[in-house]
């Protein structure tokens, strides 16, 4: 309980050995979710045996299960070779409340760019109840904790409504975070194209 550990199966000589421990606070108690990743060469992972947190948001309801599936693989139609897509993993989970959500890898590049989406999404949209989705999916805590949030997930609920805005309003805040509504559409449909396997 509150606490992860990682353990590493070699075949060849049948042991199973311990690489990593962390005591976490990721109950579903808050309803957070916390994304842990194994980084042995950085210095605060204590040379891999400590798992170092990468992510954490407010997903706003108990997850009560976790499974991967791998992202749909598809060919760039220039080279007709597969994109980085195909070594990827989906992760979905189940709420109680019936929801189901996902958590996809992406490039910094594509990162960065829907980071900057979201910022000013936020901003410009008018939230139901004047309510802030940045503050939603903030960290919540109860308790204090040693650890200042980390965030670096986006929220694909609120990216996706780019798509149902104007023209205009497409063009003008593709232009307010430098770029154009061509790239940022193709972007936001690649993303969706990836994680289509109950179409």
């Amino acid at each position: 309980m509150k606490s992860i550990s990682l353990l590493r199966y070699q075949e060849e000589s049948k042991t199973l050995s311990l690489v990593s421990r962390v005591s976490a606070e990721i109950s579903d108690r808050d309803k957070n979710l916390s994304v842990y990743m194994y980084l042995p060469e950085a210095k605060e992972s204590f040379g891999g045996m400590r798992l170092l947190r990468r992510a954490d948001f407010n997903v706003g309801a108990h997850v009560n299960a976790f499974w991967r599936m791998p992202c749909r693989g598809t060919l760039d139609p220039a080279s007709k070779k597969a994109l980085t897509w195909d070594n990827k993993n989906i992760t979905w989970f189940a709420t109680l409340e019936g929801g189901v959500g996902l958590l996809l890898p992406m490039q910094e590049k594509t990162y960065r760019r829907l980071l900057m989406l979201q910022n000013a999404l936020t901003t410009m949209l008018p939230h139901h109840a004047g309510l802030n989705p940045k503050a939603f999916r903030m960290l919540h805590c109860d308790r204090r904790t040693l650890q200042n949030a980390v965030r670096n997930i986006l929220d694909g609920e609120l990216l996706n409504k780019y798509l149902y805005l104007s023209t205009m309003e497409r063009s003008e805040l593709a232009k307010k975070i430098g770029t154009t509504p061509d790239i940022v559409s193709a972007g936001s449909k690649t993303l969706t194209r990836m994680h289509l396997h109950f179409d």
